[in-house]
């Protein structure tokens, strides 16, 4: 898959978004006695106006972190190149998880990895998008061999 988007990102903006389902228990079990369900939703928008929508999901408080989270890496994202981000997916990826001052958070897991997987699927839907593919389509047609 040739990558070639000269496009800049110019915003990455992080919503909470919550559901009352404690209210009446809904989705509630023996250990998550009043969840809130709730997502940290994340929305790239490059210079041209495209945009990438991608969630993570939470239960209610905590979400607020994910999204803080989320607002305090989007120096990694804006006014990147998509050529630099999709160019080679993987070392960005690695950029988001092991950025020196945020990974001792949770290097490899917590509200680093949640911020991320929403700013991954964003990122994934943007691409698809400018594929003019769906994201499962855009994924199946990636070859093992390369390096995304």
């Amino acid at each position: 898959m040739k990558i070639n988007y000269r496009e800049i990102i110019k915003s990455v903006e992080a919503l909470d978004i919550r559901f009352p389902t404690s209210l009446q228990q809904d989705g509630s079990d023996a250990v998550h006695t009043d969840p809130d369900y709730s997502a940290a939703y994340v929305i790239i928008t490059t210079e041209s106006g495209k945009k990438g929508y991608g969630m993570t999901f939470t239960l209610g408080r905590g979400t607020n972190i994910v999204c803080t989270a989320i607002d305090t890496m989007k120096f990694l994202l804006e006014n990147k190149s998509l050529d630099d981000i999709y160019g080679n997916f993987s070392s960005f990826w690695r950029q988001l998880t092991s950025e020196p001052q945020l990974r001792w958070l949770g290097p490899e897991k917590g509200v680093i990895h949640l911020a991320t997987s929403a700013i991954t699927s964003a990122l994934f839907d943007l691409w698809g998008r400018l594929e003019k593919k769906p994201v499962w389509k855009l994924l199946t047609d990636m070859t093992p061999e390369v390096s995304y």
